[in-house]
């Protein structure tokens, strides 16, 4: 185990020192002169959400990967219906030192959700499907159990799509190659070989979201049964072929061709994973490359802001990425004037990110082979948002100041945040926070706001009667604490 950290250390350290060039042939494209120039400040820029002035603690993609014991990555970055530049970085099998290129494949994990989301619309488009019939009038074979809760809400296309159909996430099970692995009837009914419980509804259709992996399962037999094909087979001619994904595929197990080229996924210890089987193709069983999805993503932003018409029409894509729809293919963010898209991926030894701006008309997909991704991920979305002038959650760097913290003694106290117990206490002059016994002296940057950089986090105080705490998160997002009343 110590063997491969230190190994890994030595080879991002020859990457950090001296550019990511000479880990393989063809370990980046740019577009343009000017693209490299993001490129470059990208991966020399991560810093964390909030910072002191004067104390900024910036590193190297490189860097962090080593810190993080992340083997390897691929990064595609897409601009007004272009790849404006790649870069890859790492290594696909640490046992063989085979580095990471624009060929290497990835399990794409949950990302496989809004490629099968826009494969069933297109046919929603051309009369094979209705958004809101009730999915068990075309199911065949196997059925949604019918319910007390599914008498008067039905499970259909539109809320399977957008994760309020009422499905309980369960489906996980992956298989080894020599395993015999459940068909689609199999694993929906929880029947052997399946590992997984039966797929039912547990809240009535349309009344919360709740994200479902088996619910695009679902998605997965109605396409299959309506055209009467293999859900990969369906995928080529809807998506893959129109969009030119040439390194894509959802067979399961991979065709030779990708098998070959497939990067191998590593724990958090760097311990490798075994290649296994995913049969809940739609919700996960994608094995693709970043170029792939940009230009998946650069076709369904061609298709929005130009009408091209390739995978849905400009309405449906319109739809697709209205403003105040809080998932419908993608989560998305209202952001002043603009609307941000995203949607993660996670198998095992695997992580994924794809998320896009659509007023600059911007995107990028990242992939690694590590189970330890996503905090890394925020870091690459900032340095993104801060180089390309995105509002969407930049990098706050604040200045420290003095003033009067008496209000804070109504403040003080117990709290529970996620799974830790903290407690506000208060020294002199100073707000001090306890994390896991640890106390952390806050520093104050307005007149109700502290940040504890070594956290990366930054602390708001209510000036209301409500004595409300929001804790905003490394990853930008606010979160509101209660407190504990003994």
């Amino acid at each position: 185990m110590l063997k491969k950290i230190l190994y890994l250390n030595l080879i991002l350290l020859i990457v950090s020192c001296n550019g990511s060039r000479e880990m393989t042939r063809d370990s980046a494209y740019y577009r343009s002169s000017a693209d490299s120039i993001h490129a470059q400040n990208i991966q020399k820029n991560l810093i964390p959400m909030y910072s002191i002035a004067g104390n900024v603690q910036r590193m190297t993609i490189p860097e962090m990967m080593k810190q993080d014991n992340i083997p390897g990555m691929s990064i595609a970055f897409v601009e007004n219906g272009e790849i404006a530049w790649t870069k890859h970085y790492g290594y696909a099998n640490l046992e063989d030192s085979l580095p990471i290129t624009s060929e290497t494949v990835f399990t794409g994990a949950s990302l496989s959700k809004p490629i099968t989301a826009i494969a069933a619309l297109n046919l929603v488009e051309k009369g094979h499907l209705n958004l809101d019939e009730n999915v068990n009038l075309k199911l065949k074979e196997w059925k949604i159990p019918e319910t007390n809760l599914t008498e008067n809400e039905k499970v259909t296309l539109k809320r399977l799509i957008s994760h309020n159909a009422g499905i309980k996430n369960d489906l996980w099970g992956s298989y080894l190659p020599e395993e015999t692995v459940p068909t689609i009837n199999q694993m929906l009914a929880g029947e052997k070989p399946s590992v997984d419980p039966q797929t039912s509804v547990t809240y009535e259709p349309g009344s919360k979201t709740e994200y479902s992996n088996p619910g695009y399962s679902i998605i997965q037999k109605l396409l299959m049964d309506v055209r009467n094909e293999e859900f990969d087979q369906i995928i080529d001619q809807l998506v893959f072929d129109p969009v030119g994904m040439e390194n894509s595929s959802f067979k399961q197990p991979i065709p030779t061709n990708l098998m070959k080229r497939k990067a191998i996924g590593y724990t958090i210890e760097l311990e490798p994973y075994p290649y296994r089987l995913f049969p809940y193709q739609a919700a996960g069983g994608i094995w693709t490359t970043p170029t792939d999805l940009a230009q998946f993503m650069i076709t369904l932003l061609d298709d929005y802001h130009k009408g091209t018409n390739t995978l849905v029409s400009k309405e449906m894509a319109q739809t697709i990425f209205k403003k105040n729809i809080a998932r419908y293919v993608f989560s998305l963010w209202n952001w002043g004037e603009d609307i941000v898209f995203m949607h993660y991926g996670s198998n095992q030894g695997f992580n994924c990110i794809m998320y896009g701006s659509i007023e600059k008309n911007q995107g990028i997909v990242v992939m690694t082979n590590s189970d330890n991704s996503f905090g890394f991920f925020d870091y690459i979305q900032r340095a993104v948002n801060n180089e390309y002038q995105w509002e969407y959650v930049k990098p706050e760097i604040l200045n420290p100041t003095e003033s009067d913290i008496s209000w804070v003694d109504s403040f003080l106290g117990e709290y529970q945040w996620r799974n830790n117990n903290i407690i506000f206490t208060k020294d002199n002059k100073n707000l001090i926070l306890q994390i896991e016994n640890v106390d952390y002296v806050l520093t104050q940057t307005g007149e109700r706001v502290f940040v504890l950089a070594d956290k990366t986090i930054k602390i708001t105080f209510s000036d209301d009667s409500d004595s409300r705490i929001t804790i905003w998160e490394p990853n930008g997002y606010p979160f509101r604490i209660k407190k504990i009343i003994e």
